[in-house]
């Protein structure tokens, strides 16, 4: 979350192309898993190359190409989703090689436009995200405009006709590797004295899985501000939405949404609190297909949402240190009930660490641990993350 003011008209001009140059990214990534239900324990060894070049054409013109190689490494002990029955527990990163943005790009002044696969990450990444966390990264063809009209003020309008999902471009049911839509976007940014104020409307046409064509309208206000000098610092995200069936939607139905998120306190240590509820009513569930699963709901991702809804509340602490290597870390506490009845839906404690160690590397420990309370099984994971970067990926 970040805060805004208001500032000069320069400063809301379209950014200037970044100079031509390669990025390059390999991640390798270890899990462990339990899954009580899942006769053996899990090993997936995983690795992604990402590989990429931006070239400046010059008067305001730019492209980039980048393609994804993933691999499974010694021997795959885990599903990988792709439907074989194993006896190990699953982690969604199948072996795939695939183009993942391919796009020209227009900017000039306060106006901007691109066409191609790209990329989509709005707000949060609750609706629409690359899906970072997954070895193979979601991607969308289409189109993307943007202007900045006034002061403060940003309006970006999304065409997109198919996303290319997490499985990969090599998996073997087509109908869940790639998605056909008729997608229209709106979204306006505007900052203010303090804090920003988002409003958005999502129109998507699903011709794969007509039960994923919704509507959602929402709006969002967020920021970050210090208290003082040298004080403590506030963070916030407050959101309300609705949801409808739309287009070739079979289902009938309206759902509401809302998000209440605060942090507070220093860099090296922070207080987290909120709750997120997504409504069901019995048939149908808050959908949130096309966005990052795992940054919500637990890192473990346990169950998908019930159409009984979802509410989730969370308290964790947070912080970021510099001893020689800067280190983030945070521990999170989440407990999972329905929106309707009064089952429990279980607990999860999510706890990690993220060490910068120079020249492009980075190492990660995560460890996700759900009980579940008699709503499914337990699961524990742990994962082992090594990762390298060479550039600076185009926004």
């Amino acid at each position: 979350m970040a805060g805004s003011s208001m500032a000069g008209m320069s400063a809301f001009a379209a950014e200037a192309p970044q100079e031509s140059a390669p990025y390059i990214e390999a991640r390798y990534r270890y899990s462990n898993l339990h899954n009580d239900a899942a006769p053996k324990r899990g090993h997936a060894n995983t690795m992604r190359l990402q590989v990429g070049y931006l070239w400046n054409i010059g008067e305001g013109w730019s492209a980039y190409a980048e393609g994804i190689r993933t691999w499974s490494l010694f021997g795959q002990q885990y599903d990988d989703g792709s439907g074989r029955v194993t006896p190990y527990p699953a982690e969604a990163d199948p072996a795939s090689t695939g183009v993942t943005n391919a796009w020209v790009d227009y900017t000039q002044g306060a106006f901007s436009a691109r066409a191609g696969r790209q990329y989509v990450v709005l707000d949060n990444g609750r609706y629409f995200s690359n899906n970072p966390w997954r070895q193979n990264l979601q991607s969308f063809d289409g189109i993307r405009l943007g202007w900045k009209p006034w002061q403060g003020g940003e309006l970006r309008y999304y065409w997109l006709g198919r996303v290319n999902r997490t499985t990969g471009a090599d998996f073997d049911d087509r109908d869940q590797r790639r998605w056909k839509l008729d997608a229209h976007l709106l979204h306006v940014d505007q900052a203010l004295p303090v804090g920003k104020l988002t409003a958005f409307g999502y129109f998507v046409r699903n011709d794969t899985i007509a039960t994923n064509a919704v509507k959602t309208l929402g709006v969002r206000y967020s920021g970050k501000e210090p208290l003082g000098q040298g004080g403590p610092a506030l963070g916030w995200s407050a959101e309300v939405a609705r949801q409808h069936d739309y287009a070739n939607n079979p289902g009938r139905f309206s759902l509401g949404y809302h998000l209440l998120d605060a942090t507070f306190g220093y860099d090296a240590l922070s207080v987290r609190v909120g709750e997120e509820k997504l409504e069901g009513d019995g048939r149908h569930a808050y959908n949130v297909a096309y966005g990052a699963a795992r940054a919500f709901n637990g890192w473990v991702v346990a169950f998908r949402i019930p159409t009984t809804g979802l509410r989730e509340r969370y308290v964790g602490v947070l912080g970021s240190l510099d001893a020689g290597r800067k280190v983030n870390w945070q521990v999170t506490y989440r407990h999972f009930r329905p929106v309707r009845g009064r089952a429990m839906l279980g607990d999860e404690v999510d706890a990690g660490v993220l060490v910068d160690l120079g020249k492009g590397f980075s190492a990660e420990l995560q460890y996700g641990d759900y009980r579940a309370h008699r709503h499914g099984v337990d699961e524990r994971k742990l994962w082992l993350i090594g990762e390298y970067r060479f550039g600076k990926a185009p926004k």
